[in-house]
């Protein structure tokens, strides 16, 4: 009978450890094996709702997809125009193998910006966390082509260990997957992305889009973007542009502290805070986060855009 129990655990361990092997062997070369960026070849996959004379551009967060931003959105009016677009290695855009620099970020935005005429000037640009450090790329290296940004969640950092020791206060799990150390565990993250891990705070279509980088977009993205970006530099440069900072004072992965430091950068910025909010505050409230908008850019009209449904 012993014998038995052994040779079935034996049994059990070597799938385990097979499933395991299988699922991050293949997800290591998903991520090696893809041609690097070609801005000349590769665009951006982007959905636009509307064909008004308004225009909104909104940038996702690491691991997110363009799905994000639909999260209570309602009817789009005749008079607006929405560009949602999933960022360069996540969602349904092409993972190329590359080191996901600022420059290949916004070079990437940039050339559907252009496509869809958002270049012509008058936008407004909004991001969550990694997607608000874009935007601000984005005004100031084209004020001509916005009126004012939005930046809900804005992580500012002074280096990797900082980063790391923000994440450490929620979980291990969350320090291991900003660490570089381990980034062999994100070749097996079509494992760990499953319902179990599923925070409550993320609808399941958002979670689900989760699982479409690779180890070499996620953690490339978070070194280049997160941790390099001079975003002081970044903010004297967006200059007179409104500037629309809204955080969540409980935001545990971009600590709101340091986004108040950054204000002196901005010459015409509004800072919300606000209370009881985390790191995903436009999920959790975005009836508040498109008045807020409407009242930095006072043209009625950012209200119409949520649905009955939100929360």
């Amino acid at each position: 009978m012993i014998i038995m129990l052994k040779r079935t655990l034996y049994i059990v361990l070597t799938v385990i450890l097979l499933i395991f092997s299988g699922v991050g062997l293949q997800s290591y070369l998903d991520g090696v094996l893809e041609p690097p960026y070609d801005q000349d070849t590769m665009r951006l996959n982007y959905e636009r709702i509307g064909s008004g004379p308004d225009k909104i551009v909104l940038l996702h967060g690491l691991t997110g997809s363009l799905n994000y931003w639909k999260k209570g959105l309602g009817e789009v009016p005749d008079s607006q125009s929405l560009l949602l677009i999933d960022l360069l290695g996540f969602g349904d855009s092409p993972k190329p193998n590359d080191a996901y620099t600022l420059e290949q970020h916004l070079g990437a935005i940039e050339k559907v910006l252009r496509i869809e005429g958002f270049d012509s000037g008058g936008s407004f640009v909004m991001g969550h966390s990694m997607g608000a450090i874009l935007a601000i790329g984005l005004v100031a290296r084209h004020p001509d082509w916005f009126d004012g940004l939005a930046a809900i969640g804005l992580p500012n950092y002074a280096d990797a260990d900082e980063i790391r020791n923000g994440f450490a206060k929620q979980s291990l799990w969350d320090r291991v997957s900003v660490d570089s150390r381990f980034e062999f565990v994100c070749f097996f993250h079509p494992l760990y992305l499953t319902e179990w891990f599923r925070p409550k705070n993320l609808p399941q279509d958002i979670f689900e889009d989760a699982r479409k980088h690779t180890w070499v977009s996620y953690y490339n993205s978070l070194d280049e973007i997160l941790v390099k970006t001079d975003l002081w530099r970044l903010g004297l440069a967006v200059g007179e542009k409104r500037t629309l900072l809204i955080h969540g004072e409980n935001d545990m992965s971009a600590p709101i502290e340091n986004v108040a430091a950054l204000l002196p950068a901005f010459s015409n910025a509004r800072f919300e805070r606000l209370a009881g909010a985390g790191h995903q505050v436009y999920l959790a409230e975005p009836e508040r986060i498109w008045g807020l908008i409407e009242e930095v850019r006072g043209n009625g009209i950012a209200t119409s855009l949520v649905s009955a449904d939100s929360p």
